[in-house]
């Protein structure tokens, strides 16, 4: 199935498949909806339509999809040891199968990836922040691009770690230039 013919619906069961058991919050999702977006941007079938919001990209329409997705077999809402609302693939949703093109599913995953890496709610706002600076528009959080890319660079080390992540050269390059 090629990307052009994929539904909101479908692409927003795959980012919470893409959590695996761990599932993703609220914020995870949104940022992540968000995210696949901007990738695809113009691609995806009557997409989510997000506006800069306190926190910055949101699109109330997630929260109504996904509740009413919870109400039957394909996503499970169930709440973490520190008391966060979590979405993941339901236990009767066991033999769906996503039918996105590659890309978008690669492309989900490599998304739904680089969120769950985050150490924090802010830091993940603040590298949205950071990425696409029109989203801090009604933003409630102070925002120095200083600290969003210190955090980048401390998340790209504990990847790198872990074998999770890029090279160091390629780290390295990424670096911006100091004068």
């Amino acid at each position: 199935m090629i990307a052009e013919a994929a539904n909101k619906e479908s692409v927003l069961i795959a980012i919470i498949a893409a959590a695996g058991d761990d599932g993703l919050d609220r914020v995870q999702l949104q940022k992540s909806a968000f995210l696949v977006g901007e990738e695809f941007e113009g691609r995806l079938k009557d997409y989510y339509r997000f506006q800069p919001y306190m926190y910055g990209p949101f699109a109330q329409e997630i929260y109504a999809d996904v509740e009413r997705l919870s109400d039957g077999p394909m996503i499970e809402t169930f709440t973490s040891n520190d008391g966060r609302q979590l979405y993941r693939l339901g236990q009767d949703a066991a033999s769906w199968r996503q039918n996105l093109s590659d890309d978008l599913e690669s492309g989900v995953k490599r998304v739904v990836n680089w969120i769950s890496g985050m150490s924090s709610f802010y830091e993940l706002v603040r590298a949205i922040y950071y990425l696409y600076p029109e989203q801090r528009e009604n933003s409630v959080l102070p925002y120095s691009e200083d600290l969003a890319q210190e955090e980048s660079l401390i998340r790209s080390l504990r990847d790198m770690a872990a074998g999770r992540t890029r090279s160091v050269d390629k780290l390295i390059a990424e670096l911006p230039v100091q004068d």
